[in-house]
């Protein structure tokens, strides 16, 4: 499928120097040090911000496995497919856990461009490494009531994304871990308790998180 402004939307998600910069050394990284057959997180600030270390530690223990973030912050579907071979599928994982999806609302990409680039994930990912064990996150909520009157991002679109992705999911035999509830309020927002700025979660929000990724994990 082909969008008339592919350039335009190109645009609105370049990459900064600092995420080239994180991009690139996620290479090197898995070029001189990373162990093939082991588990990655992949997406975007809310896993580049994650207290991976302490909350896997136990799981890395009794598995024998390392944990890999390959979050960047700011991250969109269309840049993480181009990164995804030199920032993950070289190392071949044993595990994928892909959280994407919130900044292609926050900047505007049409829903139909980015179900496009998560297909071609999933689908890149299959093709290179038949055996992975492939969970998608549900994109989480945000809080409405914290977030600039003017945020592209709102729940009801969140919903709309996520229930596209159950979908390719489906389709493509990944497994689809939504634990969203946990983090919403009575309102559908997420927990002022679990955010500080109505996006990005806290340690309290990565304990829930950790706790139901890892059952999942191989």
């Amino acid at each position: 499928m082909l969008f008339k402004n592919k350039v335009n939307y190109s645009a609105l998600t370049q990459y900064s120097s600092e995420m080239t910069t994180k991009k690139n050394n996620y290479t090197l990284l898995n070029k001189k040090y990373a162990l093939k057959n082991q588990t990655v997180l992949l997406g975007d600030s809310i896993t580049d911000f994650f207290n991976y270390y302490e909350l896997f530690f136990d799981f890395c223990k009794s598995s024998g496995q390392a944990v890999y973030n390959r979050g960047i912050s700011g991250d969109t579907t269309d840049r993480l497919l181009e990164r995804l071979y030199d920032n993950v599928l070289s190392i071949e994982p044993k595990n994928i856990v892909l959280l994407i999806g919130t900044n292609d609302i926050g900047r505007g990409l049409p829903l139909s461009m980015t179900l496009e680039n998560v297909e071609k994930i999933i689908t890149d990912t299959k093709k290179a490494c038949p055996d992975v064990n492939f969970i998608v996150e549900a994109v989480y909520p945000i809080n409405e009531n914290m977030r600039d009157k003017f945020e592209k991002r709102s729940n009801k679109k969140i919903k709309e994304m996520n229930n596209e992705f159950i979908k390719l999911c489906e389709k493509h035999n990944c497994i689809w871990l939504d634990f969203t509830d946990k983090l919403k309020d009575k309102d559908g927002n997420l927990k002022e308790e679990l955010t500080y700025d109505g996006l990005h979660v806290n340690v309290q929000a990565y304990e829930i998180i950790a706790e139901n990724v890892i059952p999942l994990l191989k």
